[in-house]
């Protein structure tokens, strides 16, 4: 599956999810608002007329008992506009929309007011019978009020039962308040319940979008991160030089597209790889034997079998001789990279006396130092200076470095070579050997070559280490080689688990530093020999171990 189609699902599932949630959160605020709009339209409505209702139906039964005792025809204008009222009051309340108990409560006030009705007919009969004629000439009632003793018992009766259904509507109509007020609190609490499960809705959404969010950067980190961090270590492999470094490829996503194609290209350059060292091989194994046959006819010349030479003679052949000396190391040193890059290189670990090893370089370069005045001094930081490892190899190293330092110094200049023991790499350690110490245990031993030389630049202290790079300073010192003996001892320094890297001295010289582990962690649990102290220096072992290739 493609990356693009993995993000779209992803945020589209994301997206369904949300939006479902808002949905479900605008279906309750709708509901919430039909809830409201029916406690406004419909209770509170029934709420406020059956107040009023009361309040009539007090005003019809205060007048109409005021009419009855008095005759006052005032009072029995009063009485019929309560009425008028009451029954204005009741055809809203009719039209209003009441469900369940509240609808009958409203039919039983409708039922009391039909029944007030038909009671009050005859009271208001009777008492239109009874009231005396008004007085001639239109003058007040005021004297000719109903006196209570003319009162007829039908009267009275009918006074009863206008009362009582005047009761009975109010009994109702109370009733039927109460039953809105109820139904008020009902709706309100359904209202609260929407609002409670539209929360939990919106909590429940809320976990679940930042769940699939979760989920969704997961599924992405994983598929995403680990191919690039992938790709990335092969990158970093490939500038390294190791060619041979392959990604696996598996699914249809650019990703794995893209890591198909990092394997065709490191496969291409492998066989460059292998290609330029064929040639260099070839080319450096070619010329040995004429250059040998140079040298041999050189110092025949030199040992004046064909005859005697004049001193200009011996001096150009000592230079000649000199010329192809480099030459066949050159030559040496490229047939060594060339074995060391094609796994070639065989190891013989012994456990070694490393203060020897060193010594013995320091005392072959005394005709150098001799003639160019330098100053070698050896230091042991550490009386243990044992370690696991291959000696020709190790002093190879030391040679290297100790001959770097010969040929950078000024003349008169002191070379100070040290040997020291840790527990754990120091803090100078570059961060390109962090992984590989970490592989490994403890103590090490640590050497370092000091120079009063012009010092390694800080944008080539990596790039020293690489074959055939060199720092150029303009004018060529004589001497200098093609830029293979430092990438041999990175190889060398590789091998045995440890590393090698170069620092500015305080008065601008260099410093290069090598740390080996006591103990390599390729040799652990093999039997090592221990080497004869009489022949530490020579290369040579007393009982010889099984040869290990190189990595």
């Amino acid at each position: 599956m493609k990356i693009t189609t993995r993000l779209g699902l992803a945020f589209a599932l994301l997206g369904g999810t949300m939006i479902a949630a808002v949905g479900y959160q605008l279906s309750i605020v709708q509901t919430v608002q039909q809830i409201n709009q029916e406690i406004s339209l419909t209770s509170l409505d029934a709420a406020r007329i059956s107040v009023r209702l009361l309040q009539g139906a007090e005003g019809v039964r205060e007048f109409s008992a005021k009419y009855v005792a008095t005759g006052d025809p005032g009072y029995r204008l009063q009485w019929e506009e309560w009425e008028a009222s009451v029954e204005e009051d009741l055809i809203p309340l009719q039209r209003t929309e009441l469900q369940g108990e509240s609808s009958r409560e409203r039919n039983a006030v409708l039922g009391a007011w039909r029944y007030y009705r038909e009671a009050a007919g005859p009271l208001r009969s009777l008492t239109d019978e009874a009231a005396p004629e008004p007085p001639a000439g239109g003058g007040s009632l005021s004297g000719a009020l109903l006196p209570i003793a003319a009162l007829t018992p039908e009267s009275l009766a009918a006074l009863d039962e206008t009362t009582a259904a005047l009761l009975e509507f109010r009994e109702h109509t109370e009733t039927l308040i109460e039953l809105n007020e109820a139904a008020v609190l009902a709706m309100r609490a359904e209202s609260l319940r929407a609002a409670d499960r539209a929360r939990t809705i919106a909590w429940i959404a809320a976990g679940l979008a930042l769940l699939i969010a979760l989920g969704t950067w997961l599924f992405l980190y994983l598929s995403i991160s680990n191919p690039l961090r992938r790709l990335t270590r092969g990158t970093r492999e490939l500038a390294r030089g190791r060619f041979d470094h392959r990604l696996p490829v598996a699914g249809g996503s650019e990703l794995s597209q893209l890591a198909q194609d990092f394997n065709e290209m490191a496969e291409q350059l492998d066989e460059l790889e292998a290609l330029k060292q064929d040639f260099v091989s070839h080319v450096s194994h070619e010329l040995k034997g004429p250059l040998a046959a140079i040298q041999e006819t050189i110092l025949v010349f030199l040992e004046e079998l064909p005859g005697p030479l004049t001193e200009r003679q011996r001096h150009l052949l000592e230079l000649s001789e000199g010329s192809s000396a480099r030459l066949s190391t050159m030559i040496e040193n490229l047939l060594e990279a060339s074995r060391m890059e094609a796994g070639g290189r065989e190891y013989d670990p012994v456990r070694h006396d490393l203060e020897p090893i060193v010594q013995s370089v320091i005392t072959e370069s005394e005709p150098v130092t001799e003639e160019r005045a330098l100053r070698v001094s050896l230091s042991l930081r550490s009386p243990e200076t044992t370690l696991v490892c291959d000696g020709d190899r190790v002093r190879e190293v030391a040679a290297n470095l100790i001959g770097n330092a010969m040929k950078f110094s000024p003349r008169g200049g002191r070379i100070r070579v040290t040997i020291g023991r840790c527990e754990t790499p120091p803090a100078g350690v570059p961060e390109r050997w962090h992984e590989s110490l970490a592989r490994e245990r403890g103590p090490f031993l640590l050497l370092s070559v000091e120079d009063d030389g012009p010092g390694v630049p800080e944008g080539h202290r990596e790039a020293v280490f690489e074959k055939f790079h060199q720092v150029r300073r303009g004018q060529r010192i004589q001497g200098q080689g093609v830029g293979l003996g430092l990438a041999i001892c990175r190889g060398v320094v590789e091998a045995h688990r440890g590393a090698i890297w170069v620092e500015s001295a305080e008065h601008g010289g260099a410093i290069f530093r090598v740390l080996l582990p006591e103990l390599p962690s390729r040799w652990e649990g093999r039997d090592v020999e221990e080497r004869d102290p009489q022949t530490q220096g020579s290369g040579t072992t007393a009982s010889m171990s099984p040869s290990i290739p190189g990595p």
